[in-house]
């Protein structure tokens, strides 16, 4: 009979705790013996958690098992060196008895080819995850409560690309910090996260952190992760199994300015809003049959009106003729609206219309209403962020003062500078709050201006792109009335047009 022997320590703190390889070695090999079994065959995982099966040793254990013909046995210490997972111990367990194998636990005694083993390792099974699942508890809300209470701005969690970590703070890692940068502004220039993922792996020949290839998804979370731009965030996703979810945001631990930030905030803004923007044009992006896909949308469902061919045969002229339209997609696939639509052509020319009278239009002669921008909350936060600072170096000159470091006429001049600075702050946080006047009017023409070199009859792909870059959705009423909501993303604010 075969005799497979699995050992496994998860990191060198264990071993050092009485777990190690060695003694897990001598106890199975004088296991084996008593047993009166064979000499067994050796699988060891050093350095490896048991959390799933991701294992290289486990695996070729696996393998052979598969492969061999004859009856054998898998023993390990304990039932946790195999698996603290209570799934993968069952799917274990139903492994090695369909190849003839059973699982025996030195320590705990029981084996798998009797009722009562099984049994057995079910509660074990339960047990194990059980202690697990609170140990990951543990460790996390130790870890918030460190992220929490950070002072000495210490970094918790590995460095991103961009950053290394040296004497536990995080500090820019210059040929990484370059790079990142250049990706940026591509980004900045309208080039798409793919793109820029084949011009690191193909021009620049940079590997991730990890040392693997860039994708669409890594370069696109890269360059909105909060690191770059200075803080430090924890807590903001959660994994239920192999599957990784974001909570909310107010369960975020935050710590604005907390290192030395590689890209600027507005530039970070910028490129956030540039991403939305392809997100929204989706997989019609290459298609120009239609300029405003994802823009138009129904006012009475709120949903989206897409291009829809109709096609009919006129007998008279002997051909066919084919009609495009928006339709809405709340009557066509959900039923919760009633059959409207607009022309395509007569839709595109009036928006296309729009934007040079928008463009050419005098201060006051187009009423403008303002919308609730879209980033408020991350200027807000930047806002926030800056009154923070501000409290910290009035304190520290409060602290020179005291040490007599300072005169009070250098305190009073600096809690004056201070005292400026967040009258400024408080004033333009007010005006976040309370929305933007309409002279932004001239900021809505210059964006319109800008946009208008690229609105061509000859090329409707580069016209289409163009569009996205000054509206942010067209909402059709009745198949008739037509608002446009213009986008402005230089200082990220939507402005509605009637």
């Amino acid at each position: 009979m075969l005799v497979y022997a699995y050992i496994r320590v998860s990191t060198e703190e264990q071993a050092e705790k009485g777990n190690s390889l060695s003694e897990q070695r001598e106890r199975l090999t004088a296991f084996c013996k008593v047993m009166d079994w064979d000499d067994p065959i050796w699988y060891v995982d050093d350095g490896y958690s048991a959390k799933d099966t991701r294992r290289p040793e486990i695996n070729r254990l696996l393998e052979d098992v598969k492969n061999s013909n004859k009856e054998g046995v898998i023993v390990t210490t304990k039932l946790d060196r195999l698996s603290r997972n209570l799934y993968d111990i069952l799917s274990l367990s139903r492994f090695f008895e369909k190849y003839k194998c059973k699982y025996v636990s030195a320590t705990e005694s029981f084996d798998t080819s009797t009722a009562a083993g099984r049994l057995t390792l079910q509660v074990l099974g339960m047990v194990a995850e059980f202690e697990r699942e609170r140990n990951s508890e543990r460790v996390r809300d130790n870890m918030v409560s460190l992220a929490a209470k950070l002072e000495d701005f210490k970094a918790i969690s590995r460095p991103c690309f961009g950053y290394d970590i040296i004497e536990g703070l995080y500090v820019p890692n210059l040929e990484e910090k370059m790079i990142v940068q250049k990706m940026a502004d591509q980004a900045e220039a309208g080039i798409g996260p793919r793109n820029i993922a084949k011009w690191l792996n193909k021009e620049a020949k940079v590997f991730t952190k990890e040392g693997n290839l860039w994708h669409g998804k890594v370069v696109r979370e890269l360059l909105l992760r909060e690191t770059l731009i200075g803080d430090f965030v924890y807590n903001k996703t959660f994994r239920v199994g192999s599957k990784v979810y974001k909570r909310p945001e107010e369960e975020w631990t935050r710590i604005p300015n907390h290192h030395e930030p590689i890209l600027d905030r507005e530039q970070q803004a910028k490129i956030r809003i540039i991403f939305d923007g392809r997100k929204t044009v989706g997989r019609h992006v290459s298609d120009d049959t239609y300029l405003l896909s994802g823009l138009v949308r129904c006012s009475h469902c709120n949903s989206k009106m897409n291009g829809k061919l109709n096609r009919s045969f006129s007998k008279k002229l002997n051909q066919e003729n084919l009609r495009y339209t928006y339709t809405c997609d709340g009557y066509i696939k959900k039923g919760i609206c009633f059959h409207h639509h607009v022309s395509r052509d007569e839709l595109e020319n009036l928006v296309i219309q729009r934007i040079h009278e928008v463009a050419n239009s005098a201060p006051g002669t187009i009423q403008i209403s303002v919308a609730k921008p879209k980033t408020a909350t991350l200027e807000k936060e930047t806002i926030s962020a800056k009154l923070e600072k501000l409290d910290r170096k009035l304190q520290k000159q409060i602290e020179a003062y005291e040490d007599e470091l300072i005169s009070r006429e250098d305190l009073k001049k600096a809690k004056q500078r201070v005292e400026d600075e967040r009258k400024r702050l408080l004033e333009a946080l007010k005006e976040i709050e309370e929305g933007y006047s309409s002279s932004d009017h001239v900021k809505v023409q210059e964006n319109a201006k800008q946009c208008l070199s690229d609105i061509s009859p000859m090329d409707r792909f580069k016209t289409k792109q163009a569009i996205r870059q000054v509206i942010d959705h067209i909402e059709i009423k009745n198949g008739e009335a037509v608002k446009i909501v213009w986008a402005l993303s230089k200082s990220n604010l939507s402005l509605v047009v009637s």
